[in-house]
This record gives C-alpha cells, sequence and structure tokens, in this order.
C-alpha cells in the first residue's frame, strides 16, 4: 500500500506541477500572438491526445512523467514557414515577448505556490505555545542567556504567535551566517531581548530538524508514559504475556519513573533476564522476561518490542492559528519568498562545496514523500505541492541551456551582441544542458537510492 500510494502522490504532484508551469508558456505565448503547436505533459509515445481549436493544438499526455515541453512554430525549427505566420513564429519575435514567454512557466510555479500557502494559511489550526522546552546546554540560545520555559515573544521583530512561525526565516538566516535578535518572557522574570550567534553553527549536513537543536528552540515536549499502547508480534513482550494498556513499575526493583528511563534499562539489557512489575486493571504482576538483542550502529542493544503512551497536550500547550484573507495572502507570498531564497542559498552553497550534495533529491524521494503526505492529509499533501512547485521554478531559472534559464541567458547575448545567436551555438549550448542535467540526475538518482540501502 505504501508503494501505491508513493506511485499515486508522485504520479499527481508530477502531473498538475507540469501542467501548471507549462500552462504558463502556452497562456502567455497565445496572448501574445504566438502560434502553439503543441501542449505536452510528459514525453515520448502519446498516451492520450486531442486536436483542438482554430491553430489545430495538439494535447498530449505521454508516457513519461518527468517533465512537459509546448511546441511554438517557428521554435529552434527549420521547417519552412509560410509566410502569412511569420509573424506568429517564436523566433521572430522581439526579445521581451520571448523572455517573457520563458519567465512565465517558473513564473507561475511560483504564483502556484502562493496560492497553495494561501490556501494552508486560511486552514484552521491548532499549533504549539511558542514555550521553550529542554534546551540543549551547547545550544546558540543557551549560550545567549535563553532558559528552559522562556517564551518566544519575536525574532528580528517579528511577533511570534505559535512555535516553529519563523523556521524558514531562521534556517535562511543561519545559511546567510547572519545573526539575528530574539525577545522571551523569561520564565524567572520579565521580558529580555538577546543576539543569536549563528557564527559557529556547522552548516554542511544542515537540516531543519539539525538546525532546531543546534539553535535551542525545541518545543515542551508531550509527557512519554511507560503505559503500553502497542506490542509487536512475536517479541519478547508478547511471549511474556504482556498487554496494551499495561504500566510497567518496575524493573529489577528499581522504580520506573518515565520511558526513557525504561527504554536505558531495556537498550542496555540485551539477552539479559529482569524482572518486569507493571500495573494492570490496579493489581500488581511480575514478569521474567528476556530483551531480544538489536543491532544499533554496531552496538548490541536490547529490544522488548512494546511501544509508550503519548499524553495529549493540555490546553494551556497549544494554541488556535486563524488567518483572515490578507494575512493568509501575506503569508503565502512570504513562505514562497523565504523558500525560494532558501532553495537558491543551498544550491549556491552546494557548488561551493558548503553543504553536502546529499540534499539533492530525485523522482524516488519526492515519490516516497508524497506518498506519505497523501496519507496524512490533504494540508501537508498541499504543502509538499508548494516546495516541489518551488523547487521546479527555481532549478527551471538556473543558467543552464534547455532549462528556462539558459534560454534567458542566450536572449541576453542576444540583446548584449545585437543579432541572434547562431544554430550552431545554439546545439552547442543544447548539448551542455544535456550533459548537466545527466550529471543532475545521476546525483538525485545516486542520493534517493542511497538513502533507499540505508
Amino acid at each position: 500500500m505504501d508503494f501505491l500510494y508513493s506511485v499515486v502522490g508522485f504520479l499527481i504532484a508530477i502531473g498538475v506541477l507540469v501542467a501548471v508551469h507549462e500552462f504558463g508558456h502556452f497562456w502567455v505565448a497565445r496572448k501574445l500572438g504566438v502560434k502553439v503547436l503543441r501542449y505536452s505533459i510528459g514525453f515520448g509515445k502519446p498516451l492520450w491526445k486531442k486536436v483542438h481549436g482554430e491553430d489545430q493544438i495538439e494535447y498530449v499526455i505521454a508516457a513519461i512523467p518527468l517533465g512537459g515541453y509546448v511546441k511554438m512554430l517557428g521554435q529552434d525549427d527549420d521547417t519552412p514557414i509560410a509566410d502569412n505566420e511569420q509573424h506568429r513564429a517564436f523566433d521572430n519575435q522581439a526579445i521581451w515577448k520571448r523572455s517573457l514567454i520563458v519567465l512565465a512557466g517558473p513564473g507561475i510555479n511560483f504564483l502556484f505556490a502562493i496560492v497553495l500557502f494561501l490556501m494552508l494559511g486560511l486552514m484552521s489550526q491548532q499549533s504549539l505555545t511558542p514555550v521553550l522546552g529542554d534546551i540543549p546546554v551547547e545550544s546558540s540560545a543557551a549560550k545567549a542567556g535563553i532558559s528552559t520555559g522562556d517564551r518566544l515573544l519575536s525574532v528580528d521583530g517579528k511577533q511570534v504567535e505559535f512555535f516553529g512561525q519563523h523556521d524558514l526565516y531562521l534556517f535562511n538566516k543561519v545559511l546567510k551566517g547572519d545573526n539575528f535578535k530574539v525577545k522571551v518572557l523569561s520564565a524567572s522574570g520579565g521580558p529580555k531581548e538577546v543576539e543569536i550567534d549563528v557564527s559557529n553553527i556547522p552548516i554542511y549536513n544542515i537540516n531543519p530538524s539539525f538546525l532546531s537543536r543546534t539553535l535551542g528552540f525545541v518545543p515542551v515536549l508531550p509527557e512519554i508514559t511507560a503505559t503500553l499502547s502497542q506490542i509487536v508480534a512475536g517479541t519478547p513482550a508478547e511471549m511474556a504475556g504482556l498487554s496494551v494498556g499495561d504500566t510497567i513499575t518496575a524493573v529489577d526493583g528499581v522504580s520506573i519513573n518515565s520511558w526513557p528511563q525504561l527504554v536505558q534499562i531495556i537498550s542496555d539489557s540485551p539477552e539479559q533476564q529482569l524482572l518486569l512489575s507493571y500495573s494492570r486493571d490496579g493489581q500488581t504482576e511480575t514478569v521474567n522476561i528476556t530483551p531480544a538483542a538489536s543491532n544499533q550502529d554496531g552496538k548490541k542493544v536490547g529490544r522488548l518490542g512494546i511501544g509508550p503512551t503519548i499524553a495529549p497536550y493540555t490546553p494551556e500547550q497549544t494554541v488556535d492559528v486563524d488567518r483572515s484573507l490578507w494575512q493568509a495572502l501575506n503569508y503565502g507570498v512570504e513562505q514562497t519568498w523565504l523558500m525560494s531564497s532558501v532553495t537558491l542559498r543551498m544550491l549556491w552553497k552546494m557548488v561551493t562545496l558548503q553543504v553536502s550534495h546529499s540534499n539533492i533529491s530525485g523522482p524516488i524521494t519526492i515519490a516516497d514523500v508524497a506518498g506519505q503526505a497523501i496519507q496524512i492529509g490533504l494540508d501537508y499533501y498541499l504543502h509538499i505541492l508548494a516546495v516541489i512547485s518551488i523547487s521546479l521554478g527555481v532549478m527551471n531559472l538556473l543558467p543552464i541551456p534547455m532549462l528556462d534559464g539558459g534560454h534567458l541567458m542566450m536572449y541576453c547575448v542576444e540583446l548584449v551582441a545585437g543579432k541572434n545567436v547562431s544554430h550552431k551555438v545554439f546545439e552547442v549550448g543544447q548539448r551542455v544542458g544535456v550533459l548537466l542535467l545527466i550529471c543532475l540526475m545521476s546525483l538525485a538518482f545516486y542520493n534517493d537510492i542511497f538513502r533507499l540501502l540505508n
């Protein structure tokens, strides 16, 4: 089922985003009087085709769902053009018109992301109050004098209403190496403002989870109790007769006060018999149990095959987030801008070897994420669509022949030189572009497969 969800999630995501991107080229071309010959979603053999309209445009869905294209009259083509249609040929248009047509693809990807984020912004959601949990001692926040229990009030003057509200902004600041100011309401006093130093944060293997802990902005975690919510079939827990709802109270006479304490004892006792005390229906029971041995990072650890119960957050720990239409639009624009900035900055730092190339993902990872998102819910899936749409827009603007950015680069050369780029130069550029894209896709597939194997 996970595989099926991944396939469906991937095909919907790629189909929608490619259709949106190519529609940008298609719509602007027609508005500027350029004749469109074909609008194709996918490459290769057509699975479905329809000819429609006065210009007899071919609308195609093709077999390889890894892109698409809009074919226009006279676009990089030596086919003779009738005299009465010369004015509708793409290559005969002014540079500003060709540039607008090329820009329309990435542009509509950004616009689509704004719309998706706007929709998400209009959805009511429940988030955590911006109160800090257990701050790691070596984190930037701890070094700046922020303590567990402090409440975040603002980041660089931006009001903090719920936890994680400005994560993208902080990610961008760290990538730029810019310090930022945080205002908190101290748990032991009044409000105070401190500067967070990011100069010593290693960014080579940076990711959102790593960043939150390095900065020290971690939320109050829900209580994880030693009451069992899961018993894995065929494990020592099932064979010992433990059941969902049992509460572990002691191991070898040592009282259990928290789930992490229990995990530590079990992990340190692979293949060693333990006397487990637990409560069931108000009665205390005991059982001898031997944790199975499992390999973790080259070390043998104990496993019982049990899962804890996570207590729900209290009303004081959550906040309802509702935005007006204007606030949702502002949220959509801000998120799209910040995500675009982060994507570009990450790409540059990968090229300059400041950030690991493992951050590049390919179709397999996209399919996996899309499959998970489609199972979690519509809001999460829309968020993934928005992120991929932004990535598609940014990637297409890179000055690589074959991509929209490469065409724009050619038009800039043409503008400076005062004449069209020769067909021979264009062909060489196309070959270079194909080679670069093959290298990029190979790296993406390598990363995807490496993640699967690990």
